[in-house]
């Protein structure tokens, strides 16, 4: 199988997508770049081929993965991510009215879709970091006492409340889970916009 980086062929030549995939990633990292795209004889890759690649060619005889500078595509990646934010709040918002009133079945749906944004906005920032790209602790979020606040603070802020979450969730007590979410999630809603502005500027500088 031929793998192409970029219009760059690869010296190369696995027997299946999987290594195929993995010569792709090294080039791309050995460059310093980030690969966005693959592509299968001029198509597209099934995602589920990415995520779990054959042991064999599959049939496949020119596999193209396309690059691109991480730094401008994680900067971009964490600017999209702020726009999630506003429909964090509204769910959580909804979550909290169900609660309220005692419809604690219905309250389970916004409930889990603000968690699961909450777990992208976690793991956007979370490749940032693995990238390189970014040092989490280096970050510094200015605050309204006029002092800075290091990323990390932000990652374990919302870690503890999200941990409150789950225990409130085991021990169902709706009462304490509803004030979490109108409560150190709310706030966390505005802090993380901040946050997340702070790491694209992060990721912006050279």
């Amino acid at each position: 199988m031929q793998v192409y980086l970029d219009d760059k062929l690869l010296a190369a030549r696995p027997d299946s997508v999987a290594d195929a995939l993995e010569a792709g990633r090294v080039a791309a990292e050995a460059a310093g770049r980030l690969v966005i795209e693959v592509h299968a004889d001029g198509h597209p890759i099934d995602q589920g081929m990415l995520d779990q690649p054959p042991a064999d060619d599959a049939g496949i005889s020119e596999l193209r993965l396309v690059s691109t500078a991480p730094g401008p595509f994680i900067r971009t990646t964490l600017l999209d991510a702020v726009d999630l934010l506003g429909q964090i709040r509204v769910d959580q918002v909804e979550a909290v009215k169900l609660f309220h009133t005692g419809h604690i079945e219905e309250a389970f749906e916004p409930l889990q879709r603000a968690l699961q944004s909450w777990a992208i906005l976690r793991d956007v920032v979370d490749k940032g970091s693995t990238l390189g790209l970014i040092d989490v602790e280096s970050v510094q979020v200015p605050s309204r006492s006029g002092q800075s606040e290091p990323g990390t603070g932000f990652i374990s802020t919302l870690m503890e409340h999200l941990t409150e979450v789950k225990r409130s969730l085991e021990i169902q007590d709706f009462t304490a889970l509803a004030d979490v979410l109108e409560g150190g999630l709310e706030a966390e809603v505005g802090r993380w916009e901040e946050f997340l502005r702070a790491m694209a500027d992060a990721a912006a500088q050279p």
